[in-house]
């Protein structure tokens, strides 16, 4: 080998060495991690090398596939300030969800909750996910299973916040906590969600980025106190790849699904929710109604109005989206649900204490650390009541 071709090796190998070392800082500091994305295209050295890859199929990119590379700084055990998506024991504990989920299936006399029916299965071969095994595209759409990853979604340059595409006025803040870009920029997309236009595997997206909010001293965590609050755009978003949810009645599968999104919730829910407390109990208030379980759109397309820690409830402006009963990557339970949707009293809910494939901390964590029976009592139903509240105990 000349002095030349060895001099180049050398520095290729220093070059990767340094990068994966970044990589690893950025998985150990959770500011910093927010800090790289900013809204928009991060560094660019962070995701790629500047000449191949070759453990990658994608070229310069770090890694096997689009979602092991997310997945290399978003993995790892879950807090309210670590940006962990993917955990080993089901502890992310964010609004989306933890992709860990579908990961784990669980039996019981009498029933089963196969590993991929609790979310979306992305694709991320370095972390051993693979594709949907049941599923050939998108419910209620035309997405193939075959090529879904954190990019199906979220656009890894921001370019449809502003960002690189040209003509946009350049990123200066992230678009999920309320910040103001300063004067001749914009601020990103929510999450770095694709908007209009958002192209990836072919397939364009025709509705934009919804406005949400999300609380900065918890970027990754939601309790009632500290939450994503949503403002609007949520479902249209969904159907950018599951279009059918804009319709009252459809098909999914062989299932008909008749739940309208996007509706005002009216005055009879708005008080049901407020009132609600639980099972039996309607002697709630407004100003404490929010439940995490439960979250609603405000019905308002300015950021600033919007509040992740407030725990009032719905007014007449409110409306219902896709994830006021379902998580955006995964869940404990089946088709990705905030509760278990077959469970007529929470405490029956699975994965529970003997189920096969189930362990004490996947109990603990399906419902984020809160236990329905001693908070809710024994003879709480569906959350369904929350919005359809019913007086019987």
């Amino acid at each position: 080998m000349s002095t030349i071709s060895q001099g180049y090796s050398m520095l290729a190998r220093a070059t990767l060495i340094i990068v994966f070392l970044f990589i690893i800082q950025l998985s150990s500091a959770p500011d910093v991690l927010s800090q790289f994305h900013s809204g928009g295209v991060g560094s660019c050295n962070g995701c790629h090398i500047s000449h191949s890859s070759s453990a990658s199929v994608s070229p310069l990119l770090l890694a096997t596939d689009p979602s092991s590379l997310c997945l290399n700084c978003h993995s790892g055990p879950g807090s309210s300030d670590a940006a962990s998506v993917f955990s080993f024991d089901g502890s992310a504990l964010t609004p989306g969800g933890d992709f860990y989920w579908t990961t784990k299936s669980f039996t019981w006399a009498g029933g089963s909750s196969p590993a991929a029916r609790h979310g979306h299965n992305v694709i991320a071969r370095d972390f051993a996910l693979d594709v949907d095994p049941n599923k050939l595209q998108g419910p209620g759409g035309s997405y193939p299973a075959s090529q879904l990853s954190c990019i199906s979604c979220h656009d890894p340059h921001g370019k449809s916040g502003g960002g690189t595409r040209a003509g946009a006025p350049a990123v200066s803040v992230s678009g999920s906590y309320g910040e103001q870009p300063m004067p001749g920029t914009s601020s990103g997309n929510y999450r770095l969600l694709g908007g209009v236009g958002y192209s990836v595997n072919g397939y364009t997206f025709n509705y934009p980025a919804p406005v949400a909010r999300q609380n900065p001293a918890q970027p990754f965590g939601e309790s009632d106190a500290s939450h994503v609050d949503y403002g609007s755009g949520m479902s249209e978003w969904c159907a950018n790849c599951h279009g059918a949810v804009l319709t009252n009645e459809h098909q999914f599968g062989s299932q008909s699904f008749k739940h309208p999104v996007n509706n005002n919730l009216g005055g009879e829910i708005v008080s049901n929710y407020n009132n609600y407390v639980k099972t039996g109990d309607l002697n709630g208030t407004t100003a404490t109604a929010f439940l995490q379980f439960v979250p609603f759109a405000r019905g308002t397309t300015t950021t600033e109005v919007l509040d992740p820690t407030s725990s009032n409830g719905p007014d007449s402006n409110s409306e219902i989206n896709c994830l006021s009963c379902h998580r955006a990557h995964a869940s404990a339970f089946r088709v990705a649900g905030r509760w278990d949707f077959n469970a007529p009293l929470l405490i029956d809910s699975h994965p529970a204490v003997g189920d096969t494939g189930a362990t004490a901390g996947d109990v603990r964590h399906s419902y984020y650390n809160r236990n329905m029976g001693e908070e809710f009592g024994s003879g709480q139903g569906q959350f369904c009541e929350k919005c359809h509240a019913t007086n019987t105990p």
